[in-house]
């Protein structure tokens, strides 16, 4: 610039001719024309450049130790990703992933999506070792399970096969033919087991209950083994055993008590006297039916008579003495009176809850195990935890039996 404004500049030059001279000077420095050959200086950056860097705020800045990625030579690194990685790399990482991972990974980009494609997973794991590996899916949930003690076996007859085993969960929820009370389902890993009578779940070794015979067994057979997971399931059965044995005696002495009540006061009463000693007769009846029964003579049809028929019986008691209370309003009711009306309404309300548990067993004989589906909503819980609750008051035992008899 000073040789420009040298050699076109005089001293005794006019201000507006050295105003024009400065102002080209600039704009020629400004173009990167610093020599008069019109090339930059070496050594300097262009100026260009960082003006339309600072301009421009969608291109990306550089960071500041870029320079620090470039080796000695000057070429750029590699970037580090997986992409980046060799095919061997990528295919060792392919053999260590179970197959949901892989179809994830094939949902990336196309690149992974050809590398991972069925033929060369075929070649990579092997044919065997590929069905195996299909084999420990489930195939609706797509999960994975190494040892396939929670899945249910598939053949080659199955549909979709290799790709053709269900978990437990999703076999409940597609309501699986094979898992049905009663009947024994082979695992994916060739365990024959039978289903739990209380959660409608198979029963692996690990899991099940050994027979009274037996404390040591723990095979999955009826005559080794209980049908019920010797967690929870068979804690809230022998429960509701228990609740079962201690129910029978309260209505047992409950009978026996208005039965001597009627018999000391109402022994002129027809409509007292004669009913109950019949429900007291027939509530043995019963009761032998209940020691008696076993699992191919089950009669619930004739409990559910008999319990009829007790029901029946307690209703005239109870009229009576509430039509004597009601027309009588001016007497004083005695004690042996309300205990009486007492007892007769419990034996009545008690009777009611027999027959509606009697036409439970009758009816669904019994398979409750709905109620344990992931997929149950709760109107349906409810239903079958009443419907359980009346199994457990009249007859728990029956959930161990078979759904038909022999």
């Amino acid at each position: 610039m000073a040789a420009m404004a040298t050699s076109d500049v005089g001293p005794g030059a006019p201000l507006s001719s050295i105003i024009t001279t400065v102002r080209d000077s600039l704009t020629a420095f400004t173009k990167g024309k610093h020599q008069a050959g019109g090339k930059p200086e070496e050594g300097h950056p262009q100026i260009t450049d960082l003006v339309i860097t600072q301009l421009k705020p969608s291109t990306p800045r550089q960071a500041p130790n870029s320079q620090a990625s470039d080796d000695k030579d000057g070429h750029e690194k590699p970037p580090l990703h997986l992409l980046a990685l060799p095919v061997e790399l990528l295919h060792s990482i392919l053999r260590h992933l179970d197959f949901v991972s892989i179809l994830k990974l094939r949902k990336t980009c196309h690149f992974l999506h050809a590398l991972a494609s069925p033929p060369q997973l075929r070649i990579l794991f092997g044919r065997q070792a590929m069905t195996d590996l299909l084999l420990q899916h489930c195939k609706t949930c797509f999960v994975h399970h190494t040892d396939g003690s929670n899945l249910l076996f598939c053949s080659d007859e199955d549909d979709g096969w290799p790709l053709a085993s269900r978990c437990f969960d999703c076999a409940l929820v597609a309501k699986d033919e094979r898992l049905k009370i009663g009947k024994k389902v082979k695992l994916g890993n060739e365990e024959v087991v039978q289903i739990c009578r209380w959660c409608g779940r198979p029963i692996r070794s690990d899991e099940s209950v050994a027979g009274p015979g037996d404390p040591h067994s723990v095979g999955n057979n009826r005559r080794d083994g209980r049908p019920f997971h010797k967690g929870q399931c068979y804690r809230s059965y022998n429960n509701s055993l228990l609740f079962f044995f201690l129910l029978g005696w309260l209505q047992l002495m409950i009978a026996i008590t208005g039965a001597a009540l009627s018999w000391r006061y109402w022994r002129g009463a027809v409509m007292v006297f004669a009913p109950s000693v019949t429900s007291f007769l027939l509530l043995w009846v019963v009761m032998g039916f209940l020691f008696f029964r076993g699992s191919r003579k089950r009669a619930y049809r004739y409990t559910l008579l008999l319990e009829l028929a007790i029901l029946g019986c307690w209703i005239p008691p109870v009229y009576y003495i509430s039509m004597q209370i009601v027309s009588h309003p001016e007497r004083e009711v005695d004690t042996a009176m309300q205990a009486a009306l007492a007892l007769f309404g419990l034996n009545l309300v008690f009777r009611l809850f027999n027959v509606i548990g009697n036409m439970v067993i009758l009816c669904s004989t019994p398979d409750l195990t709905p109620r344990k589906r992931p997929n149950a909503g709760w109107f349906k819980r409810i239903i079958y935890k009443l419907m359980l609750w009346s199994v457990a008051w009249t007859y728990p035992p029956s959930v161990e039996h078979r759904l038909s008899p022999d």
